[in-house]
């Protein structure tokens, strides 16, 4: 994008320095480098860090051939979307990097990585991300308050129409299923088995939301904000979204008693299953 044209090559070590020379970084670790330092120290001169996400770091890296990252404003009146669709709304459609405060909570900034190096210092480059954000953030927006207008609870017979295995029926199947585990090892784990017996009821019914339908990487999460809505316990919304939990090797498992006992349903109905 920045060099003028075709360049004679003499050696290995030659074309990947002439390459640099000429604005193009060949090395895939220096990219990432290069990405990492530089939005943490755009944010660090806000007071602000970055959300650790290595598989965007690396998609991005893969992106450019001469990163140049920025950071770009979000509108005051998407602040009060929850964090979490805002990182992946930003992460899925945009590669945006999503930015915290010193307390933890959502930074009304986020960090994007361009590919050239523009003659106004990113202006423009940034005024555009700015704009494609808040559409964006609009639709989810969207998603959003229509959720809200229909309880968890009234969801639950529509997963009777979502497959969840072909040999192991529906959705609604297996909640009916989860809901009996769940009763059966509240007692086991100290838990309240007509809490356990709830969450494990709506455990499932944010997949067929407009938000999760959208971003399926929100299941659960969505869950426990539409349950809060809905003036649920607290620690049935917990457990909504911690019953998925783990979700790899390296995840922290849940530790609220009725999170237990919904989490060791779900396990173990797929493991039976």
């Amino acid at each position: 994008f920045h060099a003028p044209g075709a360049f004679a090559v003499t050696s290995a070590a030659n074309w990947k320095d002439s390459l640099t020379a000429r604005q193009v970084l060949v090395d895939a670790a220096d990219r990432k480098r290069v990405i990492a330092d530089r939005i943490a120290g755009l944010a660090a001169e806000k007071s602000l860090t970055v959300v650790d996400d290595p598989g965007l770091l690396e998609e991005v890296a893969g992106l450019v051939e001469w990163p140049v990252p920025h950071l770009g404003r979000i509108a005051d009146e998407h602040m009060d979307l929850p964090p979490e669709v805002m990182q992946v709304s930003m992460r899925v459609n945009q590669r945006y990097f999503a930015l915290r405060t010193a307390d933890g909570s959502a930074a009304p900034w986020f960090a994007f990585v361009a590919n050239i190096q523009a003659d106004d210092n990113g202006a423009a480059i940034i005024a555009g991300n700015e704009r494609v954000l808040r559409a964006r953030f609009a639709d989810a927006r969207h998603f959003w308050d229509l959720d809200r207008k229909t309880k968890l609870e009234a969801r639950i017979p529509a997963l009777d129409k979502v497959t969840f295995q072909a040999k192991l029926g529906t959705q609604g199947v297996r909640v009916r299923r989860l809901v009996k585990l769940a009763t059966q090892f509240a007692p086991l784990v100290g838990a309240d088995p007509s809490y356990a017996s709830r969450a494990a009821e709506l455990a499932k019914a944010d997949l067929v939301s407009g938000m999760v339908g959208e971003f399926p990487e929100l299941q659960g999460v969505m869950g426990r904000y539409y349950a809060l809505h809905d003036r649920e316990p607290t620690e049935v919304a917990d457990a909504i979204r911690d019953h998925y939990a783990p979700k790899g090797p390296n995840d922290a498992v849940p530790t609220a008693p009725v999170s237990i006992a919904v989490a060791l349903a779900d396990k173990l109905d797929q493991l039976a299953g």
